[in-house]
């Protein structure tokens, strides 16, 4: 489930705007001091829906390609630095992790029509590999419990399943490093060595350390064309690829003595990697109403992505002596190896934005953006997802994203603010309410066809993890500070 919202929320972390005002002088001059690449995106709250010009809107609302009026070539690196504290059961913890990439590299093309008496102003073609996701992060989860334990889990999957029949991933291994045992009256239904010990003063501290590295990029092939400098019109071919992997590694130890079986410590790790790619299609508009007053609105079909995870486990546990007659020492088992092929589609996405220019100067823009996360699906040819996909439906719900921006201009420099709040996407049946916030600023430096600006965004949101089913749950706090540098040249 982590995995398919990692997938299906994707941040839009991009660029900038030229706005044409009616008076033509003050048109060409507040677009002579509005291009910043994706800093400027980003500084804006990504509020761009009625503003365009920017090539970071080739993956939001392709209208704004439309906008262009000269070409333009954009590189962007960034930094990202993420913190997560945790409190389980009353102990905190946390983590952290810091990484480079790039947010965005683009090419816009601008072909003008000479005849000054058409109405078809323009036909601009843009081409830009934007980065929607950054799936780096660490998070440790740590705290005693005295009342639960991971092999509950297990043991409830295992019930109902003979020896021989057991998952090769999870219970199969458990049982083999003696961490689950069949009952003595039906070999079908289990008991773990740890439960029998839980209670008042017996604890097992528990800690898990869940890794993922990798991210999720959009290439856009954007067309983009300008009737009157009233209607901007533009679609997007988006080709996004993903690449995801998790580590996770859970570990119980006994604050108690075990005499019958000598149990000191047991550990679970698993190992994912997710590799894909897809498909989607953009189709936006941006409307001058009134040289101080545009609206903009764009759909996203859903994207149509073909996946592959390979997935691997282990388990391990350490014993010491005890009236068991089995040996001391450390028991492992490799659990399985597998590689699968599966489908998701994600959901569709509308948005619409309004922008104000002010004394031709100045932006401030507002987008309202709406989708359904409980549409998203799954699907393969050699299993059926039909309980997956109904888990979706009911622990996922539609959600609403509002993004506010602002910049003012002093030329050569300008001074951008923005804000966004991501909506929860989570169903009450999931028992979770995640609501993330970002705040943004920025600034640029014009000199000449030359632009240099800067971005810098905090994401903070919060939510609950469940280290097992079954387990209290750990509250994490997480807060993500990413800088982006723009380099434009306007051509």
């Amino acid at each position: 489930m982590k995995r398919i919202l990692y997938i299906t929320i994707c941040a839009l972390a991009i660029t900038p705007v030229s706005l044409l005002a009616q008076n033509e002088t003050d048109a060409l001059r507040y677009s002579q001091t509005t291009f910043g690449g994706t800093a400027r995106f980003m500084a804006m709250g990504g509020a761009f829906c009625a503003v365009g010009g920017d090539p970071s809107t080739l993956a939001f609302n392709p209208a704004g390609i439309a906008v262009f009026a000269k070409s333009q070539f954009t590189f962007t690196p960034g930094f990202s630095f993420q913190n997560t504290s945790s409190t389980y059961n009353g102990m905190l913890s946390t983590g952290q992790m810091a990484g480079m990439n790039v947010q965005n590299l683009a090419w816009i093309s601008t072909w003008k029509n000479r005849h000054d008496d058409a109405m078809w102003k323009g036909l601009n073609f843009g081409i830009a590999y934007n980065r929607t996701n950054n799936f780096n992060s660490n998070i440790t989860i740590q705290g005693n419990s005295n009342n639960s334990t991971y092999l509950d889990q297990v043991v409830n999957d295992a019930n109902g399943t003979y020896y021989g029949n057991l998952d090769v991933f999870e219970t199969s291994p458990a049982y083999q490093v003696g961490l689950i045992y069949p009952n003595s009256s039906d070999s079908s239904h289990y008991g773990n060595i740890v439960r029998p010990y839980l209670g008042n003063a017996n604890y097992v501290m528990q800690q898990k350390s869940i890794s993922t590295n990798g991210s999720m990029g959009e290439t856009d092939i954007s067309f983009g064309a300008n009737y009157n400098n009233k209607l901007y019109l533009g679609a997007t071919i988006g080709i996004p690829d993903i690449r995801y992997t998790e580590n996770v590694q859970y570990t119980e130890t006994p604050t108690y003595k075990d005499t019958t079986n000598g149990l000191q410590s047991y550990n679970y790790n698993t190992s994912l990697t997710t590799t894909g790619g897809g498909i989607n299609f953009k189709v936006g508009a941006i409307y001058r109403i009134t040289d101080w007053l545009r609206i903009g609105a764009a759909i996203h079909s859903p994207t149509f992505f073909s996946l592959t995870d390979d997935y691997s486990t282990n388990m391990s546990a350490t014993y010491g002596p005890s009236n068991n007659p089995a040996p001391a020492g450390t028991y492992t088992s490799n659990g399985n190896e597998s590689s699968f092929n599966y489908t998701l589609i994600t959901p569709m996405r509308v948005m619409g934005g309004l922008a104000f220019i002010i004394h031709h100067q100045g932006i401030l823009s507002v987008d309202y953006e709406y989708m359904d996360y409980s549409t998203a699906s799954l699907n393969s040819s050699d299993y059926t997802f039909s309980g997956a996909n109904q888990a979706i439906a009911q622990n996922y719900m539609a959600a609403s994203n509002i993004r506010v921006g602002a910049e003012w201009v002093l030329f050569p420099f300008s001074i951008r603010a923005g804000y966004a709040m991501y909506g929860n996407p989570y169903s009450s049946i999931a028992g979770n309410n995640v609501v993330t916030s970002n705040f943004s600023g920025g600034f640029g430096i014009r000199i000449k066809q030359y632009a240099i600006d800067l971005a810098y965004v905090l994401t903070q949101y919060k939510a609950n993890y469940y280290l097992y089913n079954g387990s209290n749950a750990a509250s994490n706090q997480t807060s993500i500070s990413n800088v982006a540098l723009t380099f434009t040249a306007n051509l």
